[in-house]
């Protein structure tokens, strides 16, 4: 969804994504505490404060005229696609070391897969509830997100191929949405959901030798 409101808070003008973002991350969080526990919920949050920091500290980099001009520019403004990009290979590169050296096993893959889908699905809510758009669209993205993230839930720890099939359904279900939204098939959150989907379905289809060859050599 496309961002057409600004909030007040405090001195602080900020986007309804910015707002939808955090949100997304909190219910995200909470729901990965309760399934998977207090430790695999901590290594989800690091990697969403990962992916905040980066992606806000990379205006230096996307921007770096106008943070000289004025350093406040780092509390207003972000990195874009770019940093957000950046954020993410940081996110998948430090997934790939914790596997490697046998720190993230089956259940903390599954948990790290939760949180990102649950804080996409949520994401897309929360947009629609805090922008303007189109009836159609705003109901549809409701149903298709809601409705997977529900699925997701009742059936992703169930075991065998089913985190693998649930990760190809959400770039299903994500592009069938994008298709109703203003953003269309080439929006941000789709070129995100992308990289997660990728990222998660080879380490499904080819990495689990990854955490084999791990435990072999702890």
């Amino acid at each position: 969804m496309t961002v057409t409101r600004y909030y007040i808070i405090g001195n602080l003008s900020v986007s309804s994504s910015w707002i939808a973002l955090i949100a997304a991350f909190i219910f995200a969080y909470i729901a990965v505490r309760i399934r998977y526990g207090r430790k695999l919920a901590a290594v989800v949050s690091d990697m969403f404060f990962y992916l905040i920091i980066i992606w806000k500290l990379s205006v230096i980099i996307t921007n770096f005229s106008s943070v000289i001009r004025s350093p406040l520019a780092i509390i207003y403004f972000h990195g874009g696609m770019v940093g957000f990009s950046l954020g993410l290979l940081v996110v998948i590169g430090k997934t790939l070391y914790h596997i490697l050296k046998g720190q993230l096993q089956d259940d903390g893959l599954l948990a790290l897969l939760t949180g990102a889908v649950l804080a996409q699905a949520f994401y897309q809510m929360m947009m629609v509830f805090l922008n303007d758009g189109g009836l159609v669209a705003s109901v549809m993205t409701i149903l298709l997100f809601g409705g997977f993230a529900v699925f997701f839930w009742r059936f992703s720890n169930q075991g065998g191929v089913w985190p693998f099939q649930l990760t190809m359904l959400l770039m299903a279900v994500h592009i069938f949405a994008a298709a109703f939204q203003p953003e269309g098939v080439i929006g941000k959150p789709l070129i995100s959901t992308f990289v997660i989907v990728v990222f998660f379905a080879f380490i499904y289809l080819k990495g689990h030798h990854f955490m084999k060859r791990s435990e072999e050599h702890l």
